[in-house]
């Protein structure tokens, strides 16, 4: 079993984590690890512990959350953050990942992970680098901590602002750590292929994991397969069908059966 303590860096009213136009940084981490546990769920033997508040209300203490990952006995650490410069927008640009100063193992974990996220977020690529983040000091075990792109750069807010790319990069970020592990994903040959039928007059679906991404109406009646069984998203549940796009789970709106 590989135990992952990964977490979003703050939390969503952390004083100071904005980009210039105010969004908060807590808020593209978390789509970036709230992917990540998504598709770790897809692969055995992979045990999370999530180390900040999936509400993003508290900014959880790093000393609480490296006492976890430490009485969790996690086999690593993982710390997603976005950076920032100035302040005010301008055009440095890039990902980097930190481990501790001498940590051999911190550093074989980010030679892994770290060009997975360069090639999702497709920003330059800064390397990685050594500091004595409270986070990477204060662990038990290998850490790392991600720097995805800058909130104030002009041409990292346009990836971060893409939730396609934050979920692509999660999943980068899990077949990364799966892979360090060597983990098998799950084996579904023996399970029923699933549908969704539309039972509603007319129903939205979404481009990414994100109801505020609509994509087309779809009408009652309609069947579509389902290659993504039913995930938690901002208070409720999604498919993902095999178009690529995301519906509802409720089942106000949709039938699960399968053949």
């Amino acid at each position: 079993m590989a135990i992952i303590a990964i977490g979003a860096g703050h939390g969503i009213n952390t004083p100071g984590k904005r980009s210039p136009a105010g969004e908060r940084e807590w808020s593209f981490n978390n789509k970036v690890v709230s992917a990540a546990i998504n598709y770790l769920g897809g692969y055995e033997n992979a045990r999370i512990v999530r180390l900040d508040d999936p509400t993003g209300n508290t900014d959880v203490p790093l000393s609480t959350r490296t006492n976890k990952a430490n009485n969790a006995n996690a086999d690593i650490l993982v710390s997603y953050h976005h950076n920032a410069n100035t302040g005010q927008w301008g055009s440095w640009t890039g990902t980097e990942t930190y481990h501790y100063p001498g940590s051999s193992s911190g550093n074989s974990l980010a030679r892994i992970i770290h060009p997975s996220i360069v090639t999702a977020m497709g920003l330059r690529d800064r390397g990685i680098k050594t500091a004595n983040f409270h986070m990477l000091r204060e662990s038990n075990m290998p850490a790392i901590l991600i720097e995805g792109g800058f909130m104030d750069s002009t041409i990292d807010i346009k990836k971060m602002r893409n939730n396609v790319v934050m979920e692509n990069t999660g999943k980068a970020l899990a077949d990364a750590i799966a892979s360090h592990f060597g983990l098998k994903k799950k084996d579904d040959g023996g399970s029923e292929q699933g549908y969704v039928e539309i039972v509603t007059d007319s129903l939205w679906t979404y481009n990414t994991a994100d109801w505020d991404d609509k994509a087309v109406i779809v009408n009652r009646g309609e069947v579509f397969t389902v290659i993504r069984d039913k995930f938690p998203v901002g208070g409720g549940h999604m498919y993902q069908i095999k178009s690529g796009l995301y519906i509802t789970a409720s089942s106000n709106y949709v039938r699960y059966y399968t053949k």
